[in-house]
């Protein structure tokens, strides 16, 4: 299973970071590329300094994080991408529900910095 997103973030003069959360007590590991040069991978990405907000302008921002419900009481998983330090802090947030107890879900984000 996987779900997509692709959107537009205004950067402003500060420096953007991210922070990616994943829900409902499930594991999950994150990779972050500016354009096609991988900036960041991992499974805690907490406040994350992307770049400049300016130096940022016209590149774009993809992730993908694969989430595996490893949480006996359900099988939904979450993620919510928190990008901060644009024109306005936004919370971009996905959800999905597995089939089968242990199955993963790929995340795909796409933040277009214009």
């Amino acid at each position: 299973m996987a779900l997509s997103l692709e959107t537009d973030y205004h950067v402003g003069s500060k420096d953007v970071t991210i922070s990616i959360v994943i829900g409902d007590a499930q594991l999950g590991a994150s990779v972050l590329k500016i354009d096609s040069k991988e900036i960041k991978r991992g499974d805690k990405i907490q406040n994350f300094n992307v770049g400049n907000g300016p130096k940022l302008k016209g590149k774009t921002l993809s992730i993908k994080t694969v989430v595996t419900d490893v949480n006996d009481k359900t099988n939904h998983t979450s993620v919510t991408y928190k990008l901060k330090g644009g024109a306005k802090d936004n919370d971009f947030y996905l959800d999905a529900t597995v089939d089968n107890e242990g199955d993963s879900v790929i995340y795909r984000a796409k933040f277009n910095f214009v």
